[in-house]
């Protein structure tokens, strides 16, 4: 019974052990020198300056030295250096390659960021959207929620090759609409074209304008848009004419002039408002 105390008791002491070692400059290195998650642990501490004094040579040098070991948190922290988010020159090929380095040893946020390079292009690498769904999809897989979004968007839109499927294209929205993602309120819109047109799942208005209301107030600028038409013309909801102007006021709220302009002018239908894409 003793030793069973003991041994639960070196078990919760061992984390504040380690953290302590790991502060500590040669600690960790000394315990296990060829260790590339530690050496990633001792860059964090050395580039956030947790526990020890700030260096950010010292933090690169390790994030190196683990990355050389083929360890995918590490190449991706380098990836970012060298595409400028640490200050540093700009240097695409080498980010290009350590991205493509760790989402190959399978690190979800670097296929989810592969994806977007392949699907932007940049001036080191091409335009492929076929090669954009293989790394959104891995990391979608791997549980990247923004993945999951492009996901959607691509058996949505049947983009880069992907067999056109709504079915799919809904399962992977109603997947993500409920995250705490920033594309969140994305997938809530989508839901609500998706009941309101009956595309990929069965028509159904009360859902539809549940979830427009959602994305709405969400801050989706196109639900909001969307939302007010709805009370200004009676459709899927009670005519507002209130709520109508508040919710088109808040859907013009960050948008440049010129494209408020082109907003006012478009036409107001008389039915649920046939709802579109936007990024």
């Amino acid at each position: 019974m003793k030793r069973g105390r003991c041994a639960r008791k070196a078990a919760r002491l061992l984390p504040a052990l380690l953290a302590l070692c790991l502060a500590v400059p040669g600690c960790a290195a000394a315990a296990q020198p060829d260790d590339p998650e530690a050496q990633y642990e001792r860059a964090r501490r050395y580039g956030n300056g947790a526990g020890v004094p700030m260096d950010r040579e010292q933090a690169f040098k390790l994030y190196a030295a683990s990355a050389a070991q083929g360890f995918a948190k590490a190449e991706y922290e380098l990836a970012n250096h060298y595409r400028g988010q640490t200050g540093r020159a700009l240097d695409l090929d080498m980010a290009s390659g350590y991205l493509e380095r760790s989402a190959r040893h399978g690190y979800a946020p670097a296929q989810a960021d592969l994806g977007f390079v392949y699907f932007n292009g940049n001036g080191s690498t091409p335009r492929d959207l076929a090669k954009s769904f293989h790394w959104f999809k891995r990391a979608a897989d791997g549980g990247a929620v923004i993945a999951q979004c492009m996901v959607a968007d691509f058996y949505k839109q049947g983009l880069g090759g992907v067999e056109r499927n709504p079915r799919e294209a809904f399962r992977w929205y109603r997947l993500t609409a409920t995250r705490a993602d920033r594309c969140a309120a994305k997938s809530q819109y989508e839901l609500y074209a998706s009941y309101a047109s009956g595309s990929g799942v069965r028509k159904n208005l009360p859902a539809a304008m549940a979830w427009l209301k959602r994305a709405a107030e969400a801050g989706n600028p196109q639900a909001q848009r969307a939302l007010g038409l709805a009370y200004e013309n009676g459709a899927g909801v009670e005519r507002n004419p209130v709520l109508a102007r508040t919710w088109l006021k808040r859907s013009r709220e960050g948008v440049a002039p010129h494209d408020d302009h082109a907003h006012e002018d478009e036409p107001k239908p008389g039915r649920v408002p046939a709802p579109g894409h936007a990024h």
